[in-house]
């Protein structure tokens, strides 16, 4: 597997209070809150009631943190404001069990009045509930697990020259459940967020990628990735494994929206549900097709010439799906429990190590129960965010700064240049200004912060330098330093050399 791409140096916008881990501007009262700060003074204001514990599975799941902490500003505005309210939503076009739409929805009521009564709800009352409710009950759950950033962040160090390594090497370690700082050796910046960000999107890429040799691209119309069932059964692979569920876990668990799309039977795995005919759509195209037509259509005596086993070509030999599987012919009569069988084998039976360390590790971080209340559609809609830029609705959640507002001129011909890329090169430009690609399904009402306080993007003025022409980003608050230019070229040039650039693994923004 290759190393990362190459990284830019950090720069410290921001100073943290060693015992609270309150961050400062520059030109805010550090030096004197840091003189008379004291650990009882930042309690939270709020607090969540504890975890009830998780149901019994068959993967063992640690005893979550007995710690209370502040729902966040985001959940807490949920049942202060209790409105309907639009999300973008994935859903199955009409009679068709393969193909989906985006949708604009608007929310139900939620159906509590706080926190407590929210947590209290059964779990099977949840999962009838509409995917904003469910959203909600989701994210509390959550953070009951949570440690909370008062008591200490942990510290993931990783190096430029072997990224991937190790992460490897130390990510073990790490309480998931608590504040993670990525630092980079040799680099003296400090991370609010943002460069967690940067660091799943990496290591996804990196263990994901068909010339890992541990995933392959699905054979179907959109670009997803499947388990390579012919990948080594080592320590080292299956680590991979393990530390892809760890990433992801936690991406979920600070609702950061992933880039790389999992095939539809890894997601009915981690929901709990039994893998379908149609959800092989979404693993092998053919092979659906080829189910499809045999479970549809009447044979007779030896048409089928098939038998209850599958040849394996990288190893030069059958395996049966059932006992004497050789022997057995495909008829009218056992038609769908072969179909069945080989579901199983090719999304479960000949990937089960590899699966089974992934899902290991991201129950660990998320319980399997919290994961089960959604749909399949659901379950993406948290892992994905929403796969479109709606420009209108990107400008109508900024905010602005210094000498910048709505109508100033260089603001004008700034979403001018936005308007005239195409969603590849919005996905870039948001990357480079939030560290992610993605919005959650609420739009960019809702950027957060890893702490769960708005943090809508801005545009904070900055003089125009010849030395430092570049827009500058800030990943963690999701902030972009604008300089004033003087002309639409200078933008639409300095903004097209940022979407042009490769900036996979260029660390450091803020």
């Amino acid at each position: 597997m290759g190393n990362c791409l190459r990284k830019r140096p950090l720069q410290i916008q921001t100073q943290e209070c060693p015992t609270c881990h309150e961050r400062f501007q520059q030109g805010q009262p550090f030096s004197s809150h840091v003189a008379q700060c004291r650990p009882m003074q930042h309690q939270p204001r709020i607090q969540i009631i504890q975890q009830i514990a998780p149901q019994q599975v068959e993967i063992q799941i640690a005893e979550p943190p007995q710690v209370r902490v502040s729902p966040g500003q985001y959940l807490i505005d949920e049942f202060k404001n209790n409105k309907p309210k639009e999300y973008w939503c994935k859903e199955l076009q009409p009679e068709s069990k393969t193909k989906y739409r985006w949708v604009l929805k608007i929310s139900q009521p939620l159906p509590c009045k706080n926190v407590q009564e929210m947590l209290a709800l059964p779990q099977n009352q949840v999962q009838n509930l509409d995917f904003a409710s469910k959203q909600i009950w989701f994210r509390l759950k959550l953070e009951t697990l949570r440690i909370s950033w008062q008591q200490g962040a942990d510290s993931l160090h990783v190096n430029h020259g072997s990224f991937l390594m190790t992460t490897l090497g130390t990510y073990k370690e790490i309480n998931w459940h608590k504040e993670v700082k990525v630092h980079i050796d040799g680099d003296k910046g400090m991370d609010a967020g943002g460069l967690l960000r940067e660091w799943s999107s990496v290591i996804m890429k990196e263990i994901i990628h068909p010339e890992s040799g541990l995933f392959l691209k699905a054979d179907t119309d959109d670009v997803s990735y499947k388990i390579n069932s012919e990948a080594d059964v080592d320590e080292h692979v299956l680590d991979c494994f393990k530390l892809l569920g760890t990433v992801i876990g936690k991406c979920i668990f600070e609702r950061i929206p992933i880039n790389a799309y999992l095939d539809r039977s890894i997601i009915k795995h981690m929901i709990g549900q039994p893998v379908l005919l149609e959800d092989m759509y979404f693993y092998d195209r053919p092979l659906y097709q080829s189910w499809d037509y045999l479970l549809n259509n009447k044979f007779s005596g030896t048409d089928l010439q098939e038998y209850f086993a599958i040849y394996r070509k990288s190893r030069g030999d059958f395996y049966e799906l059932k006992p004497k599987g050789e022997q057995i012919m495909v008829d009218m009569d056992n038609i769908q429990e072969y179909v069945n069988l080989c579901i199983d084998y090719y999304t479960y039976t000949s990937i089960k190590p590899f699966l089974m360390a992934f899902l290991n590790q991201l129950f660990k971080i998320i319980p399997k129960n919290y994961l089960s209340i959604f749909t399949p559609l659901q379950l993406e809609m948290v892992l994905y965010g929403v796969p479109f830029i709606d420009l209108k609705d990107w400008r109508e959640n900024t905010q602005f700064k210094g000498a910048y507002y709505r109508n100033h001129v260089t603001i004008t011909w700034f979403w001018e240049v936005l308007e005239s890329f195409d969603q590849l090169k919005l996905a870039k430009f948001l990357q480079f200004c939030t560290g992610s690609q993605r919005t959650p399904v609420e739009g960019f009402r809702k950027l957060e912060t890893n702490r769960g306080n708005y943090s809508k993007f801005c545009i904070e003025s900055v003089p125009f330098k010849n030395e430092t022409p570049f827009p500058k980003a800030h990943t963690c608050t999701n902030r972009l330093e604008l300089p004033i230019y003087e002309n639409k070229e200078d933008v639409e040039l300095y903004l097209n050399a940022i979407v042009n650039a490769d900036m996979e693994g260029q660390f450091g923004l803020e």
